[in-house]
Formats: C-alpha cells, sequence, structure tokens
C-alpha cells in the first residue's frame, strides 16, 4: 500500500476479486477484463481505485484501514471451492471492512434454493413448487409434473443446467439427479418447466430500493425447448449459438405494457425478502400473466451485457457511474 494515502470525498475502493492459480491463462485473461473495466470506470468518476487478486487468503489486506478503504466484493470463492462466497465476506466482517453487496448471512442462506423458495412464498410471492431429491430412484417415483427442470439444489443461477436439465419423464428425471450427484456432488431441486417467456429484472438501493426495466430473454429463434433455457454455456460462451442468437430487449415486454409493472414490483418484494442490499437480479417466467421467481442472484454479474447495467444505460448512467452508485449505499456501512 502507498505510504500516503490521498484522501478524497469519495472512498478509495480495493477491487477484491479471486484467482485460482490452476485457471487456464483464457480464465485468468476473461476475468481481469472485467477488473479492468471497473477500475477504468471508478477511476473516470474520482475514485482512488486499486485492483487486489486472492486465492486462499485475504492477508493481502493486512496492511489496509477500513476507514479509508471500501471493498468492491468481486471474491466469488475461497481457496478455489465453489459457493464459498460467505467465507470471504466473514473474513472480511472480522477484518471491519464495509464491501459492495449482499451481507455474509444473505449470501449463505442463499445457497440453499429451498430455503429461498420458502421464504417467497412465505412473503406472499410467486413462486414454483418444487422438491429436492437426493437419488434418481427417489426422484423418479415421486416426481409427476413434466417437462421437468433439474437445478443443483446448493448451486448458483446456471452453474450445472444446459439443455439436459429439462426432463420430460422420470427416466430422463432420474439420469439428470444421478448426474448432478456425479458431477457436482449436490442434491437435486425439481420443479415444473414452463416454456413461456423469460424476464430479469435488476433491483438497486438500500432503504427504498428501485426496480430497473426489465430484460426479456428472447428465445423466439429456438425451435427446440432445451434451447429455450439460459445455459451456463451460453452465458459466457461467446461462440456459442445461444450467446450470439438470444435477444435481450430492453425495457420488455413492450407487447404487454401490464406485466412490466407487475414483473418491476414482483422483483422488488422478492429482492426486500432475501434481504439483499446495493444490487441484485431477480429472474422470472410468465405463467399465464403471473411471473413466477426462478432465482434470485445477490451480487450478480456487472458484465458489459449485465441486465443491471442494461437498466442502468436506460437511466443515462455509464459503467463508471453506475458503480458509483453501488459504492455511494456500500459506503454509508463504512467504519468511521
Amino acid at each position: 500500500m502507498p505510504e500516503a494515502v490521498r484522501r478524497t470525498s469519495k472512498p478509495n475502493v480495493i477491487i477484491l476479486h479471486n484467482e485460482n492459480p490452476s485457471w487456464p491463462q483464457s480464465d485468468k485473461d476473461w476475468a481481469m477484463k472485467f477488473v479492468e473495466m471497473l477500475a477504468r470506470g471508478l477511476r473516470s468518476e474520482g475514485y482512488v481505485a486499486e485492483p487486489i487478486k486472492f486465492f486462499d487468503s485475504l492477508a493481502v489486506l493486512d496492511s489496509y484501514d477500513p476507514r479509508q478503504w471500501l471493498i468492491w466484493n468481486w471474491g466469488e470463492e475461497m481457496a478455489g471451492e465453489a459457493w464459498t462466497e460467505p467465507l470471504v465476506t466473514a473474513d472480511l466482517d472480522r477484518r471491519g471492512f464495509a464491501y459492495t453487496g449482499a451481507s455474509t448471512e444473505v449470501l449463505a442462506f442463499s445457497n440453499n434454493r429451498l430455503d429461498v423458495k420458502k421464504r417467497l412464498r412465505d412473503s406472499g410471492l410467486p413462486t414454483l413448487p418444487a422438491q429436492v431429491f437426493t437419488t434418481p430412484e427417489q426422484a423418479a417415483c415421486q416426481w409427476t409434473i413434466f417437462p421437468a427442470i433439474i437445478k443443483g439444489a446448493n448451486q448458483h443461477a446456471s452453474f450445472g443446467i444446459s439443455g439436459d436439465s429439462i426432463a420430460h419423464d422420470p427416466d430422463q428425471l432420474a439420469k439428470r439427479v444421478a448426474y448432478m450427484r456425479n458431477e457436482y456432488n449436490d442434491n437435486s431441486l425439481v420443479e415444473q418447466f414452463l416454456d413461456s417467456r423469460e424476464f430479469q429484472v435488476a433491483v438497486w438501493g438500500n432503504g427504498k430500493p428501485e426496480s430497473l426495466p426489465p430484460v426479456e430473454f428472447d428465445y423466439s429463434v429456438f425451435p427446440d425447448m432445451r434451447d429455450r433455457l439460459y445455459t451456463f454455456e451460453w452465458k459466457f460462451d461467446r461462440s456459442s449459438r445461444g450467446y450470439r442468437e438470444i435477444k435481450m430487449p430492453c425495457p420488455a415486454p413492450t407487447d404487454k405494457p401490464q406485466w412490466r409493472k407487475c414483473l418491476e414490483t414482483t422483483a422488488l418484494e422478492a429482492y426486500k425478502a432475501i434481504g439483499l442490499r446495493d444490487y441484485g437480479r431477480i429472474d422470472m417466467r410468465m405463467l399465464g400473466d403471473e411471473p413466477q421467481v426462478l432465482d434470485v442472484n445477490p451480487n450478480p454479474d456487472l458484465d458489459d451485457i449485465s441486465v443491471l447495467y442494461t437498466g442502468a444505460k436506460l437511466q443515462g448512467l455509464n459503467y463508471g457511474q453506475m458503480a458509483s452508485r453501488i459504492l455511494h449505499w456500500a459506503s454509508a456501512r463504512m467504519p468511521h
């Protein structure tokens, strides 16, 4: 750390991000692309922004003063172990740092898809019934609604999701439950697959959070149901057909203006029910005229095509201005 930190009216920012030495260089380069984009954006807004990477320890923060430095938290795992974001933030809590995004408690809670759905239901929010199965035999005997979608019970977003996640009969269901056990060592959450229109809504702010305009994921060019799904590959592989051909209009939907208000209201209430802060994203599909909450995402992606940035641009904000708003909310938690 520099001997004398320049004091400004804005907090100095550490962009904290994890890097696994075993990652291929292409993955490291991909991650650094967005770290550098964020650093440029923050510096353009007058922040001191210092990227710092870690693998299995936050000792890299030992010489930094939590009263002078705010953490932009892009720490997604500790020591290469998936879904260990709560370990990162628990260490930040112990060190006294304020950081962007969800709290340790919320990150830990959101790792359990069934618990999230239960809280949504208890809050009066629409989400499809689901069951968690530990074995293929159990799932094949007990689940009767098809087509069904199989997700890791303790996975985030699109991890473990592909076209094969959709099952049309008990045999396909059992096969996918076995796959989730073998590949991810995880139970499977099973729910009805809605082959309907999909929307994602970003919400940000604290106290009085705000929904940004919905983004639709338009799969109309894909005749096969298994392709009408935002898979991990299609989300991150720029050479994939889905990355190239899925349209993402915003604000949406233009043909159903009554849906937009409902989507924004449902997203806002889900954000509050799960206890997100600073920013988040709510994924939904339509059941008739009612949105069903599929997933609640703390600390969602903030790349150049992200749902949050798409909505922020409609408010006239560039990337740095969007990030500055998030920092403004997080900075209120800095120690004095």
